[in-house]
């Protein structure tokens, strides 16, 4: 619905009509992608967005400074960790935000942090969605407008 690809999802035709000669395999082919989209409208698609988990480690002098700046990144510090002169922070992190982060914590701590980060799954996105602009198709079009004067 928000122009993203649809994942984890299985879709089964039930019943359709054919009438030969009018009808055609292409008609078929031509009407899926209208029907998909009006089953997703019915269906309450959710827009979930990844979010990493993180280690970071970064020098011990920086522990303030990155401690603080992560809600503003959209970061959860879950642990953190003081060993000798440096600090080691775990959390989670959406993956829209993680290089905004990761920039930021190498200009203030000189390039001495280092962040690694692994896929932990997805989340409802929050706000406003992400809208992934669509390509124009004027033959669906085509086929759109006559199906909804069908309707």
């Amino acid at each position: 619905m928000f122009g993203w690809n649809v994942t984890d999802c299985k879709i089964c035709f039930e019943y359709g009509l054919y009438y030969s000669p009018v009808s055609t395999p292409a008609d078929f082919r031509s009407l899926a992608p209208i029907v998909l989209e009006q089953a997703l409208k019915e269906s309450g698609t959710q827009l979930l967005e990844p979010y990493l988990s993180f280690t970071l480690y970064a020098p011990r002098e920086y522990l303030s400074k990155a401690y603080h700046d992560a809600p503003k990144y959209c970061a959860t510090i879950e642990t953190v960790q003081v060993k000798k002169d440096e600090v080691v922070f775990t959390g989670e992190i959406p993956a829209r935000c993680i290089q905004a982060y990761r920039t930021d914590l190498a200009f203030y701590t000189n390039g001495q942090s280092v962040c690694l980060t692994e896929l932990k799954g997805y989340q409802a996105a929050v706000g406003q969605p992400v809208i992934q602009p669509r390509r124009p198709n004027s033959r669906l079009d085509k086929v759109r407008h006559m199906f909804q004067k069908i309707m």
